[in-house]
This record gives structure tokens, sequence and C-alpha cells, in this order.
């Protein structure tokens, strides 16, 4: 019998739950990434991104014991996440800085010939502007979907809403981009 990613995640948190930190580092390296672009992509600070990643992952070590198998650990952390880093959000106090000229440019992948890596970095430029354009509530359920790899349900429990609320959070917000980056489609 073949074990699965959800085995092994449900058995490191039952060894997590019994005090093991070689879980614990375990569990963090096999889901840091994932939940690290998840963070960011809310967050946008790479520092508090790196603050709200420990905190979620001293979260998970402290609540091992209590995971119930209802979701898959993934979805769990997911969660957890996203939570954390939407009550971040609604703690922040307005910033009168140059937040803008602060932020270092996307760079282009280094696969890309220069047309492409230079193509490849306006499109980012462009998505990330049409994201920031969105309504909240669209962009927000949009990146936990994308990123967080939630369920309606889920995303629904964490911004308070019903699933059918955020399929037309989300189709409204898939709408938009599309319509705005049809030129890069063509």
């Amino acid at each position: 019998m073949s074990t699965t990613p959800t085995d092994i995640d449900y058995a490191l948190l039952k060894r997590i739950a019994k005090g093991e930190q070689a879980s614990l580092e375990e569990l963090i390296r096999r889901h840091e990434r994932r939940l690290y672009q998840l963070a960011y992509r809310l967050l946008k600070d790479p520092l508090e991104t790196e603050d709200a990643l420990q905190e979620v992952f001293l979260k998970a070590y402290e609540h091992a014991g209590r995971f119930q198998p209802i979701s898959t650990v993934k979805a769990w952390l997911n969660r957890i996440t996203a939570n954390h880093c939407l009550n971040r959000l609604r703690e922040r106090v307005p910033q009168d800085s140059l937040d803008d000229e602060d932020k270092a440019p996307q760079l282009p992948s280094l696969t890309a010939n220069p047309l492409e890596a230079l193509e490849e970095s306006d499109l980012a430029r462009r998505l990330e502007g049409l994201l920031e354009a969105l309504p909240e509530n669209q962009r927000r359920a949009l990146i936990l979907k994308r990123f967080g790899d939630l369920s309606y349900q889920e995303i629904g429990e964490i911004m308070g809403t019903s699933p059918g609320a955020v399929d037309g959070l989300i189709k409204r917000a898939r709408q938009f981009l599309r319509k705005a980056l049809a030129e890069y489609f063509e």
C-alpha cells in the first residue's frame, strides 16, 4: 500500500503533537513555499510575509493535537495562513509612506529570450496592477482560490459569506481580468 502526501502530513502532525521537532521541520519544508506564495499575495510585503509564516507554523505546532481529519493538512494550513494574513490586513494602519517606490521590480524569468522576458515582465506588472484594481472582496476570493487552493465553502467561511457568493466574486474577478488582458492572448 502506497503512502499519499495526505497520509504523510497527517502522520507528521500526530508526531508534532507529541513534541517531535524534526516532524515540524519536515512539515515546514513540505509546505513553506506554497504558504509563502499565498501569504505574500495577501500581504504584499516580504518581511511581513516571513513574520506571518513563522506565526502560522507556530499556530500549527500549538494546535497539531487538535487537528481533525475532516479535510487535508494542506487545506488546514491554507486556512490558518489565510485567516492569519487577513487578520493582519484588518489590523494594518494606513501608511502614508512611499510604498510603491520601495518595492523591487519583478524580475523576468532566466529562461526567456529578451523579447519573451520583456513581454513576461510587462504582463506580470499589468496583472499585478489589475489584481490591485479589483474590488477587495473579489481580489481576496481569487487569491484564496488560486494560491490557497481552498474550496468555495472554505473561502466563504474565511470571508464570512456563502459559497455561492464566493463563486460570483471569483467569476466577476476572472471576467474582469480576461477582458483586461485580452490583448495578450489574441
